[in-house]
């Protein structure tokens, strides 16, 4: 290589001798850093230009083999096979970033004329499309690219010089990743008028290769043989990101955006509008180009007030700006938001994120330090990977989110397949076919193709909108005026590859197809004759490829489920209906997971050590997304962990979990994957934690049973149940609930199976005709008038409250069954009245051990009365528990009972609204119709107005603050027994209360424990004062359950199918 302070070819003079001047073209190198740095200090500046470049020796001449084709060729192909997509020059001899082929001798002798003609001239620069990855093949595309434009250049004269240039943006330590690069072509040309300047343009669009923009630019060779960026683009979001921006630092240049989210035509006018201006900016504008020149882009925000349309994500506008900016060889240094423009999908910038240049509430001064650059490939908005998105124009961007708008208003996700749901699942399924397909993992589009075949998609979660290149896989022309719904997901083939699978089409050449029924939908997708996921022949060099989704029917789900597609992730079955509507019912597509891979993801708050485990094992508390996406505590739930499986999780990380249960209900959560936080990902909500906890799926046994659900058809009323049986006069199958409106049913009480009987008109539950005559019935065999005698030595209250107590179940045996009886807080002391009274079957519950060993042995020294058909249990147990009826009451006695009473500590009950509340669903839920519910409680209320009392026998006390309300209490202290806590028992709340769960007061029986007595012939006992005012205090209630038989049908239902009544 010669010196560069010699003239190019040496003796010039002999060479004038082989080649016409006006036809030489001398090659040159450049050897420029790929990866250009914003230098914005004025104070060692250097203007940049043909002399700077060749005084640095940025720029040399390749002399070898002189000036004919050969050595021209010779010169090209080898740097052209050299060329690869790597943020550093190879250390081979004659390495270099660029090369400059002109038609006059470059160097620092030169004639200054010339030097300078070259350095002002304007010219064109070629965006040409190619692989941006690292490490991508691009020597072969790019030889071939460049030899259609030097057969275009070499033979205009007005081209005065040329070249290609590569350059890349986004990394600065090139460890995480290697940034993307970018390849362009430029020419200049002499001075011309505006007619010849379009005409090279038009010229330049005719162009074989494939390129993404052609722009006019002054002062292209100095602009583009620079190792500084020539232009950088600061965008702010919004005014309060305005002035933060602009609080600390100058631009040089100011462009305004106007920008409406709810109006794409308006948006589109002013993207358009600003490209214009950029672009003229750049062709007309004179830069000295001593350091990078500043330009602020400045997005305004009108017309946010909410609409019914999805509003235009802001990332779209940064996208747009990012393109012009990679097409015209500039860079976005920095965009910056405020707390009220950013959006949920941006991921700001950090240490860990090269090529991510967005900021909070940032100043210019603070980015332009950082220096980082964006990387419109690699920053992501949303989960769509932006390596594969194609730029768009502003018309195609307009006309692209006007046809979207009408489908992304539409929810297009299948519903979880749970308990709650099976219902309403298998009366569809028996109603209409259904189809499954293996449920890919991976993001929800929609694609839809104008009427030029170009692809555009839509990400659901974000509503962006962007392009992608022409990857349609198998069809043999384009496809247009078509909107498919489809998944974006990962392929195994390779490392960045993906693959759209289309599972649904919406509109097929303009015509609305999605009330079709699917087979007719699916038909028009598979004429298209594209790909199929199974036998896809390669992949898309864009590194995407679009094919379809394989389905089979329903009955075929097995070998779907086994036999998942190799080339994508996949986790479950999705069911479609071939029907989308029912008569006026819409039909839905249902989701299948397995119980054993559900997952949720959780924030992890505090991390501590497990004890006694040798700090082997960790504990991550869960935390996840509230209201208003605040992180909260999820119910105070924790994961144990592996230290070894999970080394980096820590406070702050985002992890996967299992659900895993026992068989006894109880759940836990399992770690799978963890996340730091600069990985994007977010936790999820509360509400569907919550759900996936408490709403149990379906079992794969479970899931099939809808392969038989049209067998499960009621012939009467169309509904599916699996509880029925067949008519045998009209030979179709009939659920319980028209067996139960015509007469027949399975009996709640006793259990038989379609039996004669009828409905309860309160609970709407069916019992047998034999049940019925029960419940009307009373115990004729009761020994009336047996009063329990109390123990020895045993207080004035035990002796009246056994003795009121067998009175009042004396009272209630001539109103009401006291065949199976249910007493709480039983305490044994009239255990012997219900032995007498022929109870068949008694269960009793008391919070103490002893009375219930007691108890037990009461029962057991009357075992002669009791009849070998009777049953009698008691149960160590607290009575006003919840965990009484929904274990303890359903597994020793599965049924209702005639009779539930309450003698002692009934007042335990009114702790609070929501304790007496339960207590008094669950014994109105237990009793029969016609049922009662018996009990005594020490009535506060007639001391109240009176103020506290002493006497000889009680003294009742209270705090200031007392009142006869729900929620107050009172001290009692008996005659040598200790003072006493009692919760107020109001009257009128109880009766209130138990109306509302359909038990109404039976008043004959509700006494005074003092008026009983009185009116006890056989009780003859005189009475202290003391003894008066508490007898006066103690009152008995009895209510009964509301119910009666309701007559049968007495009209035909709606009867298809061959059925009927």
């Amino acid at each position: 290589m010669l010196n560069i302070n010699a003239k190019a070819f040496v003796p010039q003079s002999a060479l004038e001798h082989l080649v016409n001047p006006g036809n030489a073209i001398y090659r040159y190198h450049l050897t420029l850093p790929i990866h250009s740095v914003c230098e914005t200090s004025q104070g060692n500046s250097i203007s940049n230009n043909i002399h700077t470049l060749l005084a640095q020796r940025c720029l040399c001449s390749s002399f070898q083999g002189g000036l004919g084709e050969e050595p021209l060729q010779l010169f090209l192909s080898s740097f052209f096979d050299a060329v690869e997509n790597v943020p550093f020059l190879t250390k081979r001899i004659n390495a270099s970033s660029g090369i400059i082929l002109s038609r006059t001798i470059l160097s620092l002798t030169s004639a200054i004329t010339s030097i300078n003609a070259i350095n002002e001239a304007s010219g064109f620069l070629i965006h040409v499309d190619m692989p941006r990855e690292y490490r991508a093949e691009v020597a072969l595309r790019l030889r071939a690219a460049w030899d259609d434009f030097f057969e275009f250049v070499r033979g205009d004269l007005r081209i005065t010089s040329f070249g290609y240039v590569g350059s890349s943006c986004g990394a600065e330590s090139g460890i995480r990743y290697k940034g993307t690069f970018r390849h362009y072509f430029f020419l200049s040309f002499s001075p011309c008028n505006y007619f010849s300047e379009q005409l090279i343009m038009d010229y330049l669009r005719s162009f074989p290769f494939p390129f993404l923009r052609i722009v006019q630019l002054n002062a292209i060779v100095p602009f583009m043989c620079n190792s500084r960026i020539p232009m950088g683009l600061v965008i702010s979001v919004g005014e309060i990101a305005k002035e933060k921006l602009l609080s600390d630092g100058k631009p040089d240049k100011t462009f305004s955006i106007f920008f409406s989210p709810y109006n794409v035509s308006e948006t589109s006018k002013c993207l358009g509008e600003f490209e214009e201006m950029f672009v003229s900016f750049l062709k007309e504008y004179s830069f000295l180009l001593d350091r990078t020149y500043i330009v602020h882009i400045d997005i305004q925000i009108h017309g946010k007030d909410f609409q019914e349309t999805r509003p235009i994500p802001v990332w779209d506008l940064v996208y747009f700006i990012g393109n012009l900016c990679e097409d015209t060889a500039t860079s976005v240094l920095g965009v910056c938001f405020s707390d009220d423009t950013i959006e949920e999908s941006i991921q700001l910038n950090s240490s860990n994120r090269e090529g991510n240049v967005c900021y909070l509430n940032e100043t210019l001064k603070k980015i332009l330090e950082d220096g980082h650059s964006l990387d419109i490939c690699k920053t992501y908005f949303g989960h769509i990977p932006a390596y594969i998105k194609r730029p768009m124009t502003c018309i195609q961007y307009e006309s692209a989110r006007k046809n979207f708008e009408k489908w992304l208003a539409i929810d297009y996700e299948p519903i979880p397949f749970t308990r709650m749901v099976f219902a309403d699942a298998a009366d569809s399924f028996a109603k209409t076919k259904y189809y499954v397909r293996n449920r890919i993992i991976g993001e929800k589009i929609l694609l839809m193709t104008d009427n030029q075949g170009d692809i555009f998609a839509a990400e659901m979660k974000t509503g962006s909108i962007f392009a992608l290149p022409h990857c349609f896989g198998g069809v043999s022309g384009p496809i247009k005026n078509t909107v498919f719904e489809a998944v974006l997901t990962s392929s195994f083939r390779g490392y960045l590859e993906c693959i759209i699978l289309v599972e649904d089409i919406l509109s097929f050449e303009g015509k609305d197809v999605k009330e079709m029924n699917f087979t007719e939908r699916w038909h028009h997708v598979e004429k298209l004759l594209l790909d199929d996921q199974d036998s896809q022949p390669h992949t898309n060099p864009d590194r995407v490829l679009i094919v379809r989704t394989s389905y089979a029917p329903f009955d075929q789900v097995e070998q779907v489920l086994q036999n998942p597609p190799l080339e994508q992730p996949t986790l479950g079955l999705v069911l479609v209906p071939q029907l989308s509507k029912i008569g006026n019912k819409r039909t839905f597509s249902y989701i299948w997971v397995p119980l054993e891979s559900i997952t949720a993801r959780f924030f992890v708050g505090k991390v501590e050590d497990v004890p006694d485990t040798n700090f082997e094992i960790k504990r991550a508390w869960l935390n996840v997304r509230g209201k208003d996406n605040k992180i909260v505590p999820y119910n105070d739930e924790y994961a144990d962990y592996s230290v070894v499986a999970h080394r980096f999780l820590e406070s702050g990380s985002v992890i996967d979990c299992l659900l895993r249960r026992s068989d006894d209900g109880a759940h836990w959560w399992e770690i799978i994957r963890d996340y730091n936080e600069n990985q994007g990902k977010r936790p999820h909500s509360y509400d569907f934690a919550e759900n996936l906890v408490h709403v149990p799926g379906l079992t794969y046994e479970e899931m099939l049973w809808l392969l038989k659900a049209h067998s499960f058809k009621c012939g009467r009323c169309q509904t599916v149940s699996d509880v029925g049986k067949t008519n045998p006069r009209y030979q179709t199958y009939w659920c319980q609930k028209c067996w139960e409106e015509t007469g027949h049913g399975e009996c709640l009480y006793c259990g038989r199976p379609c039996s004669m009987g009828r409905i309860d008109s309160y609970s709407q539950r069916f019992y047998c005709d034999n049940c019925w005559d029960i419940f009307s019935s009373t115990n004729t065999n009761a020994e009336i008038g047996y009063i329990v005698p109390p123990p020895p030595n045993v207080s004035f209250q035990t002796q009246v409250l056994t003795r009121c107590v067998s009175i009042l179940i004396d009272s209630i045996n001539s109103k009401a069954p006291t065949n199976d009886v249910l007493e709480l807080c039983c305490g044994g002391a009239v255990t012997r009245k219900w032995i007498k009274n022929k109870t068949n079957r008694y269960v009793g519950f008391d919070l103490k051990s002893s009375v219930v060993e007691s108890t037990m042995e009461i029962i057991s020294s009357f075992r002669d009365e009791i009849s070998d058909l009777s049953s009698y249990d008691v149960i160590c147990a607290d009575a006003f528990s919840k965990e009484l009826w929904t274990y303890h009451i359903t597994k020793i006695h599965p049924r209702q009972f005639h009779t539930i009473t309450v003698f002692a500590g009934f007042h335990h009950a009114f702790e609070t609204e929501m304790k007496i509340r339960h207590l008094l669903y669950s014994i109105a839920n237990t009793l029969v119709p016609r049922g009662v519910f018996l009990g005594c409680f020490f009535d506060i209320g007639i001391f109240y107005e009176k103020g506290e009392i002493t006497n000889d026998l009680f003294t009742v006390e209270w705090d200031d603050d007392f009142l006869p309300r729900n929620g107050h209490f009172f001290f009692i202290s008996m005659q040598n027994e200790p003072r006493k806590k009692m919760n107020v028992v109001a009257i009128d709340f109880l009766v209130a209360v138990a109306k509302e769960y359909g038990l109404s007061v039976i008043p004959e029986v509700c006494l005074t424990f003092l008026d009983m007595l009185e009116n006890d012939p056989h009780f003859t006992m005189k009475f202290l004062k003391g003894e008066k005012e508490y007898l006066r205090a103690m009152r008995t209630f009895a209510f009964r359950k509301d119910g009666h038989p309701q007559p049968c049908a007495l009209h035909k239902a709606n009867i298809s199918d061959g059925g009927g009544e």
